[in-house]
């Protein structure tokens, strides 16, 4: 009987591979670099290039691990992933390797485990979100390089189902690699707070309750470029009237905290900004049980990955207020006084 030939036994090989995905966890088939049933397989397959494998692990999480209110990292579920070679900047180059790993834990972290070729630098790009139902998906994400914004045209103010991070990384894969990558938010938070929500204030006959608010701004990105990491495109925006913050439709408990101060949580959106930096226009309603308050606040400084929070009296007929930009993290506040 003859010796089955080597594309017999590669074809044996094939036959018996198994690729399996679990919640969190990934083995990844890139550029004849696979996870095979055994040694004989891998060698006959990759033309004897199996030993220059690489183990790569990731753990990737968002820059915001907080207790679970509106806006932080808890709501993101799931996290796509492309990985590319050199060409990376050609338009029409497809990706080594694609896939998308969930995670149902609400902790905002994500585990994925590769197998790659040694010796070669890779460009890896990651976007997290909130995973929608088809059709009502905040983000085209067919190619991570460039993500568009697909529900402009009916986007809700306070949605925290917007929420987003990313990362774009280029890693040269020289062995095993065990590496942490921080996930940042691609846009501009901007937050409405108000100081005064009592009866005395305001000289009502009843206590006063902002039920809904919406926002229009202007001059928004629609898209976001992960490889530059700015905001590309623009547009005017209304962000349709919803539910206040925390979906409480009386947030008089519910606190903005902005440096050592507290104030009652009117409104939050999420802006792609254009560039990384810049300066818009921004036009809020508050829908109140005692009417309507408008309030219209130019030059509103916006910056990727920065929270805007434009905080004071706003619900009085002599509305000041302050605009205050401050990083996630622990930087110095950055205070425009209007």
């Amino acid at each position: 009987m003859n010796s089955p030939t080597a594309p017999d036994r590669a074809a044996g090989c094939q036959r018996k591979m198994k690729i399996t995905m679990k919640r969190r966890f990934l083995n990844l088939t890139a550029i004849a670099v696979m996870l095979l049933s055994s040694v004989s397989c891998q060698k006959d397959i990759l033309g004897g290039l199996w030993w220059r494998e690489a183990k790569v692990s990731f753990m990737l999480q968002a820059s915001e691990l907080q207790t679970k209110t509106i806006a932080d990292a808890s709501n993101i579920d799931v996290l796509h992933w492309e990985i590319y070679g050199s060409d990376i900047h050609n338009p029409t180059t497809l990706p080594l390797a694609e896939g998308a790993v969930t995670d149902s834990d609400g902790d905002g972290v994500f585990s994925l485990d590769l197998t790659l070729i040694k010796d070669q630098t890779y460009h890896f790009i990651f976007w997290a979100q909130v995973h929608r139902e088809e059709g009502s998906e905040h983000y085209e994400v067919s190619d991570l390089r460039k993500v568009g914004i697909k529900t402009y045209d009916d986007e809700l103010a306070n949605d925290e189902s917007r929420a987003a991070f990313f990362a774009y990384e280029s890693i040269y894969v020289s062995g095993t690699l065990n590496k942490i990558i921080t996930l940042y938010r691609p846009f501009a938070q901007v937050n409405f707070g108000t100081v005064h929500y009592d009866v005395p204030s305001l000289n009502l006959a009843g206590d006063l309750k902002v039920n809904h608010s919406e926002v229009k701004v202007t001059g928004i990105a629609t898209s976001f470029n992960t490889l530059t990491g700015m905001g590309e495109g623009r547009q005017d925006v209304l962000f349709q009237k919803n539910i206040t913050p925390h979906g409480d439709i009386d947030a008089a408990e519910k606190k903005l905290e902005v440096k050592d101060s507290r104030y009652h949580w009117l409104g939050m959106n999420y802006f792609v900004v254009n560039g990384n930096e810049d300066n818009v226009k921004v036009d809020a309603r508050f829908h109140t049980n005692h009417g309507i308050v408008d309030l219209s606040v130019e030059n509103v400084p916006i910056r990727e990955n920065y929270r805007t929070n434009i905080i004071g009296d706003l619900l009085t007929t002599e509305a000041t207020f302050k605009v205050v930009v401050d990083e996630n993290f622990d930087a110095s506040d950055i205070i425009v006084n209007n």
